[in-house]
């Protein structure tokens, strides 16, 4: 039997030994505790290794080819960084850094791991926690598929073998991806001390704090400088100062939603003549083409996300606030289904980049990226870093401190 410290409520649960298939999940709030699927080191490591051995030909082989009016093109993942490298270099980072630089770091590091024996250490294990949080290969994946909807009512579209290996690359990646959370990595770091606590109180009503960053799990006083004894970073009973903060965070993307939707993402050049595009135009696009399934997916990550995670933690924060909170259960629902949501709303800024360097039939069909695709990137970004500034564990505090009011 295993205690933990519940991330989301702060409440202490004994779990059962480990059951191959059988899950684990918080019985107050819902959160998974633990995973039925748990695999070694070994196992995802030599996974990964397979990913990173396709990883340079899925790069560097052909990807797709596009026909239109007798022209032939070819384009490869690596030609996206010539089209870009000009006037879009910051759009080629981003990309760069999203799908390409920080999924080969994580992988490598998980050789690093489990093949190579490599113990991790504190900034070993801050890097993984990194690349794995901003790894949004399996969205550039889906928006490659909503690029081939687009290209193939412009041209004829033909598959080549990067496109095959990119595929493989991306499923390998996204096995090592679920298996090995920053977690298992900071457990190979430093090992969890045993603790017991009573699971009629949080933790924090305990003088015990479980660490957001790395899930140690530690005695307040035994936190010197307020730091935590595995990550290093600031620990609190609760994040200093995340209503604040969050809240500046939403602001900032409320005003880079406006102008991400109302200037054009996308221009197309069509015989000299040039066409502004932004996210709803593209909507009607799809759904006059007869795909109006991609047409609400794409509807719905780059129109109704961003406006629901701006809205809900703009609720939850409120709420955060108030002496009664009845449903705490629902509410940290929806806080952890704005943090699975956020990263698919790129969608839209991978499907720009992708038209933009597939198509390239000079004198007759050129996509360009237009300047509000920055916007919305950085709304994306802004609020995935709002949602991990706030605390959810302050709603339960106002649910228990609720619930203690009304004890005799």
């Amino acid at each position: 039997m295993q205690q933990v410290l519940c991330p989301t409520c702060d409440k202490a649960v004994l779990l059962p030994e480990y059951s191959p298939g059988v899950k684990c999940v918080c019985p107050h709030c819902g959160a998974l505790l633990r995973s039925g699927h748990i695999v070694s080191l070994q196992h995802s490591a030599v996974i990964a290794l397979g990913a990173l051995i396709l990883l340079f030909p899925a790069v560097c082989e052909p990807f797709l080819s596009v026909q239109a009016a007798g022209i032939y093109q070819q384009m490869s993942l690596s030609s996206i960084f010539t089209v870009l490298k000009g006037d879009w270099s910051l759009l080629l980072y981003v990309f760069l850094l999203f799908t390409f630089l920080l999924p080969a770091v994580m992988l490598l590091q998980q050789v690093m791991a489990g093949i190579l024996k490599l113990t991790p250490e504190r900034r070993f294990c801050l890097l993984y926690q990194f690349c794995h949080r901003f790894c949004l290969v399996d969205v550039f994946l889906f928006g490659v598929l909503v690029s081939l909807i687009k290209l193939t009512s412009l041209a004829e579209v033909g598959f080549h073998a990067g496109f095959f290996l990119g595929l493989g690359f991306s499923f390998l990646l996204m096995y090592c991806w679920m298996k090995v959370p920053p977690q298992r990595m900071w457990e190979e770091a430093q090992a969890q001390t045993p603790y017991h606590l009573d699971s009629e109180r949080s933790g924090a009503q305990q003088g015990w704090i479980r660490c957001r960053h790395c899930g140690l799990v530690f005695a307040a006083a035994a936190a010197e400088h307020h730091r935590c004894p595995r990550c290093g970073r600031r620990a609190h009973l609760r994040e200093e100062h995340s209503r604040s903060r969050t809240c500046a965070l939403l602001t900032a993307a409320l005003i880079l939603y406006l102008p991400s939707n109302l200037y054009p993402i996308m221009f197309t050049d069509y015989l000299g003549s040039s066409t502004g595009s932004n996210i709803v135009d593209g909507v009607i696009s799809l759904w006059q083409m007869d795909s109006q399934f991609v047409a609400m997916i794409i509807l719905l990550a780059s129109i109704f996300i961003p406006v629901f995670k701006i809205l809900m933690l703009f609720c939850l924060i409120v709420l955060s606030c108030r002496t009664k909170i009845t449903k705490p259960a629902l509410l940290s629902l929806i806080y952890r289904l704005i943090c699975f949501i956020g990263k698919w709303s790129m969608i839209d800024v991978f499907v720009v980049i992708i038209m933009s360097s597939a198509v390239r039939i000079t004198g007759l069909l050129t996509i360009s990226p237009g300047l509000a695709i920055l916007a919305f990137c950085s709304v994306v970004l802004i609020t995935m870093a709002a949602a991990e500034m706030f605390d959810v564990r302050l709603l339960w505090d106002r649910y228990r401190s609720n619930y203690e009011r009304k004890q005799p």
